[in-house]
């Protein structure tokens, strides 16, 4: 009798959403794959085992953390192959640390919380079946409980978690001792450890920590500001992408840092994050293991050229884990407005370039256009948010979210088959038809003759509404003829909007008009 072993770990959306920087999000994504991979190495060396999914183990970048192997593993040599792959990080990293800070090795009070962050980080899950999607349920069941014990963590606090105490060379001291406040002589060293790191990081030719300046300004901080505080977690993730830690853990190097990035800040931006729809619904549909092979190779290799392939003038990709991505639209020489416009066309053609893995599934994204001082947190927080109302308002969409510098923003979510009313219509009668649309929509708001709510029982109008698309889209395209008489039918306004409400169908367009005049007016 066969038997399917399936295998996941956790925590990873929380492991990548605490990253407030790409380099953060990058290392994470690259510690994810690394797990995996070394999961995957040590199952295919087992007797009578074989990895089915994910396909291309020997390729690092883009590793799934759900991994179905046809054969009986045992759950410790998972466990173990987890355990030993997340500790040789930690331990790489430790000792890089003390061995490149000029602090005295009794200084360094901080082994006891680098181990527990080495037993408690990881859940595993593990399932068997004789089928593999008797495997993948049983593991599915099983996740429903936990697999870790929790620490109650002591000490300062990390400046973006509020739990996770701040990772310096004295950090077990101070947490032998909770509730005490840090003397001025350990605020000098907290400050002097992370002025020492930032330094070292940042110049690996000097690679000499008391030659750091005592001037932070004349700090550049590439990895790691002088002003941060890092969980040990944290920390890991940008040590990681330091080439001379990448290589000692033979991880995929950052070839390619965010410098450039940093520099084009000053003007407006485009950020898009996405993934596949419904991917793990795919994979249990696949019944034969050569489908399974097939699709995740598939998958596999549409992220590596979607990486390669994306135009180097209009920006670059991030990662691409096969199904799921991120990149960012910048240019130095084109115009905020052309380069929104570059980006509109790309956008109205990704679904294309999305269908030539030539897999029977659908992919939602969210794209964020976003103003030069809107912080690089923020930004990634508002693509998962994106990312995630697209998939809510059915999948198979696109978000865009046009971010301001107060924090406010504007979007609007539409099937990748509709975002021809923003190219086709800038493309046809120029920028200003926007601001003509925009005015006469701001117009019919303020004498209230477009409502989002009922008023003294009065029912939402959306015949006005849908006038105005047609006035404006009707000759656009042949799917737009009669838009407002022939797209009234419930079923189609629930595969466009999301929804069947006419309050909703009416703030499909309300926020058409904000995003398009945004995206598209040369106002």
């Amino acid at each position: 009798m066969m038997t399917y072993t399936a295998i996941s770990f956790a925590p990873v959306q929380g492991f990548i959403e605490k990253s407030r920087k790409l380099r953060d999000l990058f290392g994470a994504s690259l510690i994810l794959s690394y797990l995996s991979e070394k999961i995957a190495e040590a199952v295919a060396k087992l007797p009578d085992c074989e990895v089915i999914s994910p396909a291309l183990i020997n390729v690092q970048e883009g590793m799934p953390n759900r991994i179905l192997v046809r054969g009986f593993v045992d759950r410790n040599d998972v466990s173990n192959a987890l355990s030993d792959a997340w500790k040789e990080v930690l331990s790489v990293c430790q000792l890089w640390l003390e061995s490149n800070l000029d602090f005295a090795p009794e200084d360094f009070c901080w082994a006891q919380e680098w181990e527990k962050w080495q037993r408690y980080t990881w859940e595993l899950f593990w399932g068997q079946g004789e089928t593999s999607g008797a495997a993948m349920l049983d593991l599915e069941q099983r996740k429903l409980k936990r697999d870790w014990v929790g620490i109650n963590w002591t000490g300062d606090s990390s400046s973006l978690t509020g739990t996770d105490a701040i990772a310096w060379h004295r950090l077990g001291q101070l947490n032998s001792e909770p509730g005490r406040a840090l003397t001025p002589l350990e605020k000098r060293e907290l400050e002097s450890f992370y002025c020492q790191l930032a330094w070292v990081l940042d110049n690996p030719d000097v690679n000499r920590a008391k030659d750091a300046p005592s001037n932070r300004d004349k700090i550049e901080g590439r990895y790691i500001a002088t002003n941060e505080r890092l969980s040990i977690p944290e920390l890991v993730k940008r040590l990681v992408t330091y080439e001379a830690i990448a290589q000692q853990l033979g991880m995929t190097p950052l070839t390619e840092g965010f410098t450039d990035i940093s520099q084009k800040r000053e003007q407006w931006m485009g950020w898009f994050m996405g993934d596949g729809d419904e991917v793990g619904n795919k994979l249990k549909s696949i019944s034969d293991d050569v489908g399974q092979q097939a699709f995740s190779a598939a998958m596999r290799e549409w992220g590596q050229t979607f990486k390669q392939t994306f135009p180097k003038e209009l920006g670059r990709v991030i990662y691409a884990g096969g199904d799921d991505f991120l990149g960012i639209v910048y240019s130095s020489q084109l115009h905020t407005k052309d380069l929104s416009s570059q980006a509109l066309m790309w956008l109205n053609q990704f679904k294309q370039q999305w269908q030539t893995h030539r897999q029977d599934i659908n992919v939602s994204m969210g794209f964020i256009w976003a103003a030069s001082r809107v912080p690089q947190r923020d930004i990634l927080q508002h693509c998962r948010e994106a990312e995630k109302l697209a998939k809510t308002k059915g999948r198979d969409r696109v978000t865009l979210r046009v971010v301001f510098n107060s924090g406010q923003f504007v979007q609007w979510t539409c099937p990748w088959d509709w975002l021809v009313i923003l190219t086709k219509y800038h493309d046809r009668s120029g920028g200003q038809n926007w601001t003509h649309l925009y005015n006469d929509w701001a117009h019919l708001k303020s004498r209230h003759s477009i409502r989002f709510h009922e008023v003294k029982h009065n029912p939402i109008d959306q015949d006005l509404a849908l006038a105005i698309l047609n006035l404006y889209f009707d000759a656009l395209d042949p799917k737009f003829d009669g838009l407002g008489q022939e797209i009234q039918k419930k079923s189609e306004w629930k595969a466009i909007v999301g929804d069947n409400s006419p309050g909703s169908i009416v703030q499909w367009v309300d926020d058409l008009v904000q995003v398009g005049w945004q995206l598209c007016s040369n106002t």
